[in-house]
């Protein structure tokens, strides 16, 4: 099923569903994103996340414009915790042109990529897609982030990506 979260002039902002087959969930961002937004959209995704028992997320970021940047305090310290417990793990990002948004998004993962999920962003759609349907089919069930020791969870670099450390994402800005 897929849902949609409209922003305050009516206009679908966001898109997500539960792929069943690729089993994960998948969201995408379009326009200009506010606060209230992004608050109401992360926790749609988390509750597709719980309601499926997804270990994965696929992110659209190509069609958002403009800064989000306000909201990387709350995603940081209300939202990945909660998506974590809900049962994310593996979280590939597609990324867009707009450099306001590209900004906000290595603002965030700056913050928040301590090893307790893995992340990955891609310029591609098809190379996200691609690398998080390896992660689902060789790690089924990974551990839960309790489990994990406390060092960055790493993957090895390959042409269409980069490794999300501490302070860099896919394409340098």
């Amino acid at each position: 099923m897929i849902h949609h979260v409209n922003n305050e002039f009516g206009s679908v902002c966001l898109t997500v569903e539960y792929d069943k087959k690729s089993q994960w969930v998948f969201y995408q961002w379009k326009g200009f994103i506010r606060m209230q937004d992004i608050k109401t959209g992360y926790n749609k995704i988390i509750e597709q996340v719980a309601e499926n028992n997804a270990i994965a997320v696929l992110a659209d970021h190509s069609q958002i414009v403009g800064p989000w940047n306000e909201a990387n305090e709350w995603l940081t310290k209300d939202w990945t915790p909660r998506a974590i417990e809900a049962g994310m793990f593996y979280w590939a990002i597609n990324t867009g042109n707009d450099l306001f948004s590209n900004i906000s998004l290595e603002m965030f993962l700056s913050k928040n990529s301590e090893g307790r999920y893995k992340v990955q962003v891609f310029e591609q759609l098809a190379d996200a897609s691609k690398w998080l349907s390896n992660r689902v089919m060789l790690d089924p069930t990974p551990k839960k982030a309790a489990q994990l020791p406390n060092s960055s969870q790493k993957e090895l670099p390959n042409s269409s990506s980069k490794i999300v450390e501490k302070k860099t994402i896919g394409k340098r800005l």
